[in-house]
């Protein structure tokens, strides 16, 4: 594996456990719906990432980790980002 693939794939972890981390920081404050639903979308991009990182220490968890369930994740991530900004 290149550097610069196990880079990217720590980051996107990093940024996607960032970014849950601040919106579930900002629900705590407002006790929004609309703000836990961000931070259930950047949770599942942050588990996406998880997951790809886990491929960099572990041969067998490649192997588990097919397109579907990327797709999977990418999709529920869509969700809910798009639910908590729909306008009700």
């Amino acid at each position: 594996m290149e550097e610069l693939e196990i880079f990217l794939r720590l980051a996107f972890t990093g940024l996607g456990l960032i970014l849950t981390a601040l919106t579930l920081a900002s629900w705590l404050r407002t006790r929004e719906p609309k703000v836990m639903l961000a931070a259930a979308g950047f949770g599942a991009l942050a588990a996406e990432g998880i997951l790809l990182s886990a491929g960099i220490f572990s041969a067998d968890a490649e192997s588990l980790n097919g397109t579907l369930t990327f797709v999977g994740l990418n999709f529920l991530a869509m969700v809910f980002l798009y639910l908590s900004v729909l306008k009700r």
